[in-house]
Formats: C-alpha cells, sequence, structure tokens
C-alpha cells in the first residue's frame, strides 16, 4: 500500500522537493539567483539614490578581482542580455521557486525554455570573456570568470537534458511511443 501512495503521489505531482533531488539543485540555484540578481546583476538599473554604497563596493571589488569587462566596458549585446535578465529571469525564477516545491507540471517545459536561453546567453559571455587577452590564467579559469560563467552553463545544459528527457518520457507514456532513452534492440 505505501508502494501505491507513492506511486499514486508520483504521478499527481505532490512528491516531496526532498525527494527530488535534480529540482532540489534547481530551487537551491533559483534561491541563490535572486539576491545575484537584485544585489550585483540589474543594480545598474537602481536610481542611484536609492542605490545602496555596499553595491556599488561590491561592483568594484568584483571588477577588481575578476576582470569582468561585463561589468565595466560591456559589449553591445550585453545591455540586451541584463534587460532579459531583468524582464525574464527575474519574474520566472519568482515563479519557479513555489513551482518547483509544489512539483508544477509545467515546470520540465518551463526549464528547457530557461535552460535553452541560459545556455545560449552564457556560452555567448564565456566565448567573450575567453577571448579577453588581459586577463590572468586564475580569472581565466576555473577559480575566477571561467569556473563562475563555466558553471553557470554546465547547469543550464543539464537542465536543458533534464527536462528534455523528462517531457520526452512524458510524451511516450502518452503516444505509447518509445523514449528516446530505451535502447533498440534487433
Amino acid at each position: 500500500m505505501a508502494k501505491t501512495k507513492a506511486k499514486k503521489s508520483a504521478v499527481n505531482g505532490s512528491s516531496s522537493i526532498w525527494s527530488r533531488k535534480r529540482d532540489l539543485v534547481y530551487l537551491v540555484f533559483f534561491l541563490v539567483h535572486v539576491p545575484v540578481m537584485l544585489c550585483f546583476d540589474l543594480t545598474h538599473y537602481y536610481p542611484s539614490p536609492i542605490k545602496p554604497t555596499w553595491m556599488t563596493s561590491l561592483r568594484t571589488w568584483y571588477i577588481a578581482t575578476y576582470g569582468d569587462r561585463f561589468f565595466y566596458a560591456p559589449p553591445a549585446y550585453f545591455p540586451l542580455f541584463t534587460l532579459l535578465e531583468l524582464t525574464y529571469h527575474l519574474p520566472f525564477t519568482l515563479w519557479a521557486i513555489p513551482a518547483l516545491v509544489r512539483n508544477d507540471p509545467r515546470i520540465p517545459l518551463a526549464l528547457l525554455v530557461f535552460g535553452l536561453e541560459t545556455s545560449l546567453t552564457t556560452f555567448v559571455c564565456l566565448a567573450d570573456m575567453l577571448s579577453w587577452a588581459e586577463l590572468s590564467s586564475k580569472q581565466r579559469g576555473f577559480e575566477g570568470l571561467g569556473g563562475m560563467y563555466g558553471g553557470y552553463a554546465a547547469l543550464a545544459v543539464f537542465m536543458v537534458v533534464d527536462c528534455y528527457l523528462r517531457l520526452d518520457a512524458i510524451l511516450a507514456r502518452q503516444k505509447g511511443i518509445a523514449p528516446v532513452t530505451e535502447k533498440k534492440t534487433r
């Protein structure tokens, strides 16, 4: 009977976030993503009179430490990426946090779109960053911008693959087709 309840719970989408490890990783990511966006990435949208001094100090320290041109001499496309972060990432993240907790059935589709957009924009930034001659090997590497942008890109790609496979499994069940992960035998 306990197995039946667990199966039913998973089918109805009410399984606990603690039992859904990948969703738990996404939840932690989004919980961290909100303060990063609000306290760092999007602070140039704040009017100067209401922007706390510590935000400017944090950005100054970050630029001096990591040499991230995106925050002192951004390429032409970067303001569009931060606008996308303001108009898409922030609202999406605020929706995704409770949606992940309640196991909303729309999560795989929503995360697939988020992951695709995030992968593309992050790979563009990563490619540009790797061309900056003035960066030290530490700033460029795993301990620096390469680790930050690379880690962000890796999570986004993982999210895309994970959510694609989830959606494929749902379609396979509904349409009576073999999921892409099923091995074909001759």
